[in-house]
């Protein structure tokens, strides 16, 4: 090889090293996590003269945080009620992302749904059955993350109730994931009331740290230089 292709080697070399040549670089960290809830309410009246106006089904929806970081992001979706047989979706994702320092959040979702038999005929009695699905998941990368993704739903005596975990982590898995799926039938007699409770969170805690440029890239870096210098120095030859 001549010189003036030698040099090019060496010019090709040292454009890779300004990257290199910073004494440390940042690590990152980062974390996401989903729930999607779907869920349908269907209902019946044992009276055959009865009207189905008796039956009354409201729900509320609230979101917020525990606890966030000026880079986490939530985003929060729910649709109303809006009548027997239809499928309606409740969902909840949270993310994090850093490059250096510490970081820490923590959201959540809360729906209610309250079922209530108005009437004053006690031949109205109404046969509810609610059919729900979800998923849930958490996923990590980076240096140092961790991620939990809560979902659990329960009655006003707990005869329904559950509680389900995805969990992720640079110690373990680093993407987790989990499905659902529940029918849950009731009466309600005149008069009578009941509460189902459906709970979702995503928390996640994320570290990022500089991490020192290794002592062999510092030697590769000083020794090209170095021919670099020894090349300057030299006149080119034809």
């Amino acid at each position: 090889m001549n010189r003036l292709n030698r040099k090019s080697v060496l010019l090709a070399a040292a454009a890779l090293l300004p990257p290199a040549l910073t004494p440390s670089a940042h690590a990152s960290s980062h974390y996401s996590g989903n729930v999607d809830f779907a869920y349908t309410i269907s209902a019946t009246n044992r009276n055959a003269n009865g009207d189905m106006g008796f039956l009354s089904i409201t729900d509320l929806f609230e979101s917020g945080s525990y606890g966030e970081s000026g880079s986490s992001t939530h985003a929060p979706s729910y649709q109303a009620f809006n009548g027997l047989g239809v499928l309606h979706n409740v969902s909840l994702q949270a993310q994090d992302s850093i490059q250096l320092g510490a970081a820490v959040s923590d959201y959540f979702s809360q729906l209610l749904i309250s079922f209530e038999n108005i009437s004053l005929d006690v031949s109205d009695i109404f046969d509810i059955s609610i059919d729900f699905s979800y998923s849930i998941n958490a996923q990590v990368a980076g240096e140092n993350a961790d991620a939990e993704v809560q979902f659990s739903y329960s009655n006003e005596d707990f005869s329904l109730d559950n509680f389900d975990l995805a969990h992720a982590s640079l110690d373990g898995d680093l993407f987790a994931e989990v499905f659902g799926f529940k029918s849950f039938g009731f009466v309600l007699s005149a008069g009578q009331t009941e509460n189902l409770y459906f709970d979702s969170s995503v928390k996640g805690e994320l570290e990022a740290t500089v991490v020192p440029v290794p002592a062999a890239i510092w030697l590769f870096a000083s020794g090209v230089v170095g021919l670099l210098g020894v090349q300057r120095n030299k006149p080119l030859k034809a």
